[in-house]
């Protein structure tokens, strides 16, 4: 359970940092400003008001708008847990996943909308429990900061998710076959 938890904040911490470094560092012209050295008043207030923006944004050192954009990779991973299940289940019982969706939307679409709820919940609380109970995710942020072992991070979020690339493959090709 642990481990389980560590891989979803090494996920979330390393979606978040490249975010934020494209956001507000590559994309931000202000941010490229502040690294001359022109000495204009007008871009040196300009260059402060977006600091104070950006501070006014970050709510304990974790900018709100990022971190929101960041949840699209726990979220994943929790439809891809499903998915790794779901793929179990067609292998076992050897069940042809198009017939399940044709029985799904001609005749029980209640139970099809029931289910995608469930997995909604589900997701949600996975959510709850591995990232955002007593702010878990920033206790990690900060041990990932002082461990500084980006290359094992960064490492484990790159196969991570070629490995979820390559489970919606396999079960895109079940659903195409």
């Amino acid at each position: 359970m642990k481990l389980l938890e560590k891989y979803y904040n090494i996920n979330y911490y390393c979606t978040y940092k490249l975010l934020f470094f494209i956001f507000n560092r590559m994309l931000n012209p202000f941010h490229w400003l502040s690294l001359s050295k022109w000495n204009n008043r007008y871009i040196n207030r300009c260059i402060s008001l977006n600091k104070r923006q950006e501070a006014a944004g970050m709510a304990k050192g974790v900018d709100v708008y990022i971190s929101d954009l960041a949840l699209s990779t726990p979220i994943t991973i929790s439809f891809w847990i499903f998915s790794l299940v779901y793929l179990a289940c067609i292998k076992i019982f050897k069940v042809e996943l198009l017939s399940i969706f044709e029985i799904a939307f001609e005749k029980y679409i209640i139970i099809l909308i029931s289910l995608l709820v469930v997995f909604g919940i589900c997701a949600y609380y996975i959510n709850e429990i591995f990232l955002f109970k007593n702010d878990k995710y920033k206790k990690y942020f900060a041990k990932f900061e002082k461990e500084k072992r980006y290359l094992l991070y960064y490492g484990i979020y790159v196969v991570s998710l070629v490995v979820q690339l390559a489970t919606f493959y396999l079960l895109l090709m079940e659903i195409v076959k």
